[in-house]
């Protein structure tokens, strides 16, 4: 997890009040995140060092993850994701943080 290398090749967008959740092993553990960018190809969220979240995600990982779209019109839809890169964030704003870039995987 502490690769620094600039794995992004598309431009990226800003995103607000989207976000994402996931269950750890059980029903119990929900982690919620706020989704902070976007491409063509994926996402991406910031979990904070040290953050038991990490401890259940791995890069190539496979998961059933929750999405909740901006605004409230739509109900949120659980779409397979994959974790594409784990990062350790170098940028002032997320210093402290891993940034964690998802895409979806097509079920067919």
């Amino acid at each position: 997890m502490e690769n620094n290398i600039e794995k992004r090749k598309e431009d990226r967008t800003p995103i607000t009040m989207s976000s994402v959740e996931f269950s750890a092993n059980t029903l119990e553990l929900v982690y919620q995140f706020k989704i902070v960018e976007t491409s063509a190809s994926g996402m991406s969220f910031i979990i904070k060092e040290g953050s038991a979240a990490l401890e259940h995600m791995k890069e190539g990982m496979v998961l059933d993850m929750k999405f909740y779209p901006e605004g409230v019109r739509e109900a949120p839809r659980f779409l397979k994701t994959k974790i594409m890169h784990i990062t350790k964030s170098d940028t002032n704003r997320y210093r402290g943080h891993y940034q964690v870039g998802i895409m979806l995987v097509d079920e067919n």
